[in-house]
């Protein structure tokens, strides 16, 4: 397959980093009222915070994540072909289930005009652990197997401290019963809740493709996220520019989806974002990135920007069909981006910063 050669392009200006809130978990834990609300502020106007990780209680999941790092790298350096081994035709399964590559083979559209998404994944959905009967299309990718139990603590711990955060978001707004965040995402209820193991190289590409990934709001409600290299720009509801979001140790970076924006009524924000090589802080050949995405239940309603009702399941698909679909074509609506008439394109050349 001909290949394509993306590097960092730089401008000597320094970079850019959002200015978001760090919360501490252990105060969240603890539901100190002063933290409680320094989350809400963060998620109303940013829809991005870093979580602060450090003590001994997330120690061993700080560790597992850093496993999961290295199985990354092990699975996604393994051929082609013994990785589309893991992947499945079927849309509802493939849209969170398996293996997804890179460029023309993995369909969604990427962060240039006219190229393809420069990243590969692998995806496990949480209903394989917790409601295992109910989605029997399922499976736990053979090429991973190995790294089970890891990938088995992850989501469940992820998926707790995800909910950590609706909890207390929830008592601050004074939400009751079913009316609390936490009460869509049900663990006996169907969702498309799924880990995510992505890898992001800076070079070697498909032809057509550019490095990183496009522009999109997550689709559900809390995204926890790791990841080794500098790359990912949220844009600033301050500067109005796209500005970066760089791993801090012992952190997880934490933002806000779609489906918990529709939620709330619009009162938390869920923030664009992306991911670009644009930066001489991307210092390895390859970036990788370790992701639980906590989503609604699958039957839960709400109505979208543009006045529309659905359900969970039925905003991912609509999500996902999108991102395939040509960037004109993808600004007719808002459900890439939350924008009419924007797909929010990288200019390498405009773009371009140094460290």
């Amino acid at each position: 397959m001909a290949q394509a050669t993306s590097t960092p392009v730089t401008s000597g200006k320094e970079p850019q980093v959002a200015n978001i809130a760090v919360i501490d978990y252990e105060k969240l834990l603890a539901k100190n009222p002063a933290e409680v609300a320094k989350l809400y502020e963060a998620c109303a106007h940013w829809g991005f915070f870093y979580l602060n990780l450090e003590g001994e209680q997330t120690k061993e999941y700080l560790d597992n994540v850093g496993a999961l790092f290295g199985a990354a790298k092990e699975y996604f350096a393994k051929p082609l072909e013994e990785k589309l081994k893991d992947t499945r035709k079927e849309i509802p399964v493939y849209n969170i289930c398996g293996y997804k590559p890179m460029g023309s083979l993995g369909l969604d559209e990427g962060n240039m005009k006219q190229k393809r998404n420069g990243s590969e994944n692998l995806r496990v959905p949480l209903d394989l652990f917790y409601n295992p009967d109910a989605q029997p299309d399922l499976y736990f990718p053979e090429g991973m197997k190995q790294h089970e139990k890891q990938f088995t603590s992850f989501i469940k711990q992820s998926r707790g401290m995800a909910i950590r955060v609706l909890e207390n978001l929830s008592d601050h707004l004074g939400l009751q019963g079913e009316q609390r965040f936490e009460a869509y995402h049900k663990s006996d209820e169907i969702s498309t809740s799924s880990a995510v193991l992505q890898h992001y190289p800076r070079t070697k590409l498909p032809e057509g493709t550019s490095a990183g990934h496009f522009t999109h709001t997550d689709t559900g409600s809390i995204t926890v996220l790791f990841n080794t290299e500098w790359g990912l720009q949220v844009f600033s509801p301050e500067t109005e520019e796209w500005e970066y979001v760089p791993p801090r140790d012992n952190c997880a970076i934490i933002n806000v989806g779609d489906s918990l924006k529709f939620i709330s009524n619009f009162q938390l924000k869920s923030s664009l974002h992306r991911v670009v090589p644009a930066s001489s802080h991307w210092v390895s050949e390859s970036r990788y990135a370790t992701i639980f995405f906590l989503r609604a239940s699958n039957t839960v309603r709400f109505t979208d920007t543009e006045g529309v009702n659905w359900t969970g399941g039925e905003w991912l698909d609509a999500k996902f069909q999108n991102y395939r679909r040509a960037h004109m074509d993808q600004e007719k609506n808002a459900i890439s981006t939350g924008k009419l008439g924007f797909s929010g394109l990288w200019d390498g050349a405009k773009d371009a910063v140094a460290a």
